[in-house]
């Protein structure tokens, strides 16, 4: 091997780790703002192909007499009936990937429902394998051969949201109507439902269908709509708990089988009883309260306050954190009552005993009353207001509003106190800035958000 030959072979290296990067940013910025699992599949697919490209051309430089092209062609019976009979799976999930990754029965972000399995997110696509992520964030990695074989539904197909659907059995001397009117009920009232239109109303539940007369029951079905970004999982589990609430405070039965069971008291030796103890929910369990509609300055923040003291009793927050929490609510309604009087908002609180998250939005879509208020408050009649860390939050909120509603932007706008490194000192005197750790900003072409976060001190 000669000069030429290690030069043509150290040029074939960096050619290729350079189409390899190429290719990588080329495909992650293609992908940015889309999931499509044809993308995934021919990226991977032209990585192994440059691969492949670069050996053959440096083996090629190491024996020059070595005519690959030629072997390859006089051998190919031999190789054909090789990877025939030992790569023949591999193949196989190679022809149905692109076959997949061609008729697109479903995209990345997609919860789907294979045949005989559980349902499950997709989260990716290989050269052999479908990756699914289930309810409890294990990974399920399905060859893409049975992936093109089996029946599969697909709860989100071609939408922006996906589809949940529930099953409910109530006894035979159930009052149908009612039932079915709770059910709606609790499914408008949880935060992670959406509403659906029907024959062009726009309604906040889908409607409930009477189906079938089980052995012991009457079998009623509804589908909840989530949006993408929403875990399906825990919106079933929301639903659930308020199903089963509302059925026992409206004497709704769910039949059940029982039996009865005589169980002998374990004693002591001293005759004394073994009684268990009663556990409480520990503070690092996540919870989520219900969305609270208030109007800032009406009245309301009685409301909010009752809601987040549910949430420091449940996570068994100290009375110093407990009053640090309501301090913190009662400022963040005062922000958005200042700066966009009498709006509707929304408030819940997110997080567990060690760090949680108050969050109040309000709808800012272009054209609706919110909208025109804040883009239209006069600058001159802010220049107090400005130097006052709620003046600082509008103006974040109008820079995010322009910023997201600006032509051609597709994405959304986020702010954060400390970390685009500002502090106390920056915007004056405030209970957020003083007892949060970080109060951000996301906008979006709908609706404003600010968020507080805190640390709660053990």
């Amino acid at each position: 091997m000669n000069a030429s030959n290690r030069i043509d072979i150290i040029l074939t290296i960096v050619i290729g780790a350079a189409a390899i990067i190429i290719l990588w940013f080329a495909f992650k910025h293609w992908s940015k703002n889309s999931n499509k699992i044809h993308r995934r599949f021919l990226g991977k697919l032209l990585y192994i192909a440059v691969i492949v490209i670069c050996l053959v051309n440096i083996i090629g430089q190491i024996d020059p007499t070595l005519n690959l092209h030629s072997t390859l062609l006089k051998g190919s019976a031999l190789i054909v009936a090789i990877v025939g009979f030992a790569a023949q799976t591999a193949i196989s999930d190679l022809i149905c990937g692109f076959l997949i990754s061609i008729h697109k029965p479903f995209e990345i972000g997609d919860r789907v429902i294979p045949e005989g399995m559980d349902p499950g997110i997709v989260e990716d696509i290989t050269l052999r394998h479908t990756v699914l992520r289930i309810y409890d964030g294990l990974r399920v990695i399905v060859p893409n051969s049975e992936m093109n074989a089996k029946v599969i539904v697909n709860t989100g197909w071609k939408t922006d949201r996906r589809g949940v659907h529930l099953t409910f059995s109530v006894s035979y001397d159930t009052d149908i109507q009612k039932a079915m009117d709770v059910i709606r009920d609790c499914v408008a009232d949880s935060p992670y439902t959406l509403g659906i239109e029907t024959n062009g109303i726009m309604e906040d539940s889908g409607p409930v269908f009477f189906l079938k007369f089980a052995d012991s029951a009457l079998i009623l079905e509804t589908t909840i709509w989530v949006t993408r970004e929403t875990s399906t999982y825990v919106a079933i589990t929301d639903v659930n708990m308020r199903v089963n609430r509302a059925f026992k405070e409206h004497g709704i039965e769910i039949p059940y089988n029982y039996i009865n069971v005589v169980e002998r008291e374990n004693t002591s030796s001293d005759g004394d009883t073994d009684v268990k103890k009663k556990k409480t929910a520990p503070r690092k369990r996540n919870v989520r309260t219900d969305t609270v509609n208030i109007v800032p300055g009406s009245g309301h923040i009685e409301i909010a306050l009752e809601t987040v003291r549910g949430f420091a009793e449940r996570q068994r927050l100290g009375e110093r954190a407990a009053m640090q929490l309501e301090l913190m609510t009662e400022e963040i309604i005062g922000i958005i009552g200042n700066i966009v009087d009498r709006t509707k908002a929304k408030l819940w609180v997110e997080g567990s005993g060690v760090k949680y998250r108050i969050h109040i939005s309000f709808a800012t879509g272009f054209g609706t009353e919110e909208y025109k208020r804040l883009i239209s408050l006069s600058s001159s009649g802010k220049n107090e207001a400005v130097k006052t860390f709620a003046g600082k939050i509008w103006e974040k909120m109008v820079a995010g509003i322009m910023t997201a509603t600006e032509e051609g932007h597709d994405g959304d706008y986020e702010w954060s106190l400390h970390e685009n490194g500002q502090g106390e000192d920056d915007y004056g005197e405030s209970i957020l800035t003083s007892i949060a750790d970080d109060v951000k900003v996301s906008v979006t072409k709908e609706k404003v958000e600010l968020i507080v976060v805190k640390t709660v001190q053990a």
